[in-house]
């Protein structure tokens, strides 16, 4: 087994990140362990760098990311159903949304639970060319995820709340998607929405609750799509979609559609950001396809997946 770090440098405001590398280094040295740590330079760095040492070695190889969800979309992205090939991140992001699928969170920190952890095969949605491992956000969310970046640079603002802000800023502008939702089944819903997600799992931005019932391993995604409202009815819901207490509120089921498939397509009349896994890209068709098991992903030792089949 070959083990790679892969760091990203930019992510989070952790002050320790600079001695991470020198912790890594100590406990693999210690196994004799056949290692390498790579710091990423820009984005998609950490996709070619994954690329590239598939190709270099046929032996198994576990990568493990230290960074957010961005940094675990784009190692993935690298080698989406690679038996050969395992996957796995140390969140020091500012949203850390995928890792909250799975319990004892602060083990994934710990580099010997990381090189002692058992693989589990999780789904991925397939979004055209890309592969989406938590979630996909359009519309509002993704506006506030765009909002919210921009609030991380000021030092001034916690990480954990720019999420927050990102959503009351962006409430202050206009908002609301022209959409339409092609399903299988020969239904189209065609109108304007204030928000469509996209899930693999149940959380984003910092810990909305946005997909309660997703599940990382059940051959489907979730989506929920939230019409038009205005702001005081949105406001009105925000708390609930935060926890993931809508699908139990009929006052919410009216504005919220939420249903689970393997695939359907949306259609813009132009090209609009579609945010994923944190991540903008730009579309004007998306076909949205459900990849089973596509992924091996690294639980720590310590760690387990929260929420399965049999839950």
């Amino acid at each position: 087994m070959i083990y790679h770090f892969i760091l990203n440098p930019k992510s989070g405001r952790n002050r320790k990140q600079r001695h991470f590398d020198e912790y890594i280094k100590r406990a693999c040295k210690e196994r004799h362990l056949d290692y390498h740590i790579y710091y990423t330079t820009c984005p998609g760095d950490a996709t070619e760098y994954v690329r590239s040492m598939v190709r270099i070695s046929s032996e198994r190889q576990r990568f493990i990311c230290v960074g957010g969800d961005g940094s675990i979309n784009e190692i993935v992205n690298s080698a989406p159903c690679n038996p050969n090939v395992e996957f796995g991140v140390i969140p020091k992001g500012s949203g850390n949304d995928f890792v909250r699928n799975f319990d004892n969170t602060r083990i994934f920190q710990n580099i010997d639970a990381q090189i002692d952890g058992d693989t589990v095969s999780l789904d991925l949605i397939k979004c055209n060319e890309y592969y989406c491992v938590n979630m996909v956000n359009i519309g509002f969310d993704c506006a506030v995820v765009k909002e919210a970046d921009r609030l991380k640079r000021h030092k001034l603002i916690p990480p954990g709340i720019s999420y927050i802000l990102g959503v009351f800023v962006v409430l202050c502008k206009k908002f609301g998607t022209k959409m339409k939702l092609i399903y299988d089944n020969g239904e189209v819903i065609e109108k304007e929405f204030t928000l469509t997600a996209i899930a693999n799992g149940k959380f984003c931005g910092g810990g909305f609750k946005s997909a309660p019932v997703a599940l990382l391993q059940d051959g489907r995604f979730d989506i929920c799509s939230i019409d038009k409202v205005s702001r005081l009815t949105f406001l009105s819901l925000v708390s609930k979609y935060k926890k993931g207490t809508y699908l139990d509120s009929r006052r919410a089921s009216k504005v919220i559609d939420y249903r689970q498939t393997d695939h359907f397509r949306m259609e813009f009349d132009e090209p609009i950001p579609i945010c994923i896994d944190g991540e903008i890209k730009g579309a004007k068709n998306v076909d949205f396809t459900i990849v089973k098991n596509a992924f091996n992903f690294v639980i720590p030792k310590g760690s387990r997946l929260l929420y399965t089949d049999e839950d």
